[in-house]
């Protein structure tokens, strides 16, 4: 689960960097649709962007609250249509916790 979310965030920017080259390409050659190709590589990378938060950065918000912890599990979970980050990390103090992050807005739950 997931290396299918990671791997969506990749094929966005992956395909937002190949329309900024045709667009690149067009431009050089004189022809095709430039403003149009340029619109929509900032539409894809928005997209991206307004898709929340990638497992990796709420890691990284555990991270900041808890301080350096040793990660055990991370995975992503979705239900009623809400994704959730599902973290499972070991404290300083040898406890093993499990929270929630909300993979829209980043709120640790």
């Amino acid at each position: 689960m997931t290396i299918r979310c990671m791997s969506r965030s990749l094929l966005t920017v992956a395909a937002a960097a190949g329309l900024l080259f045709f667009a690149m390409a067009a431009r050089a050659a004189n022809t095709g649709p430039v403003v149009l190709a340029a619109s929509m590589a900032t539409q894809s990378l928005r997209l991206a962007q307004d898709d929340g938060i990638s497992l990796d950065q709420a890691v990284n918000k555990v991270r900041q609250r808890y301080g350096d912890v040793t990660i055990l599990k991370a995975e992503s979970r979705g239900s009623n249509g809400q994704r959730v980050y599902r973290i499972k990390f070991l404290t300083d103090g040898g406890r093993v916790r499990t929270v929630k992050v909300d993979a829209r807005t980043g709120e640790i739950r």
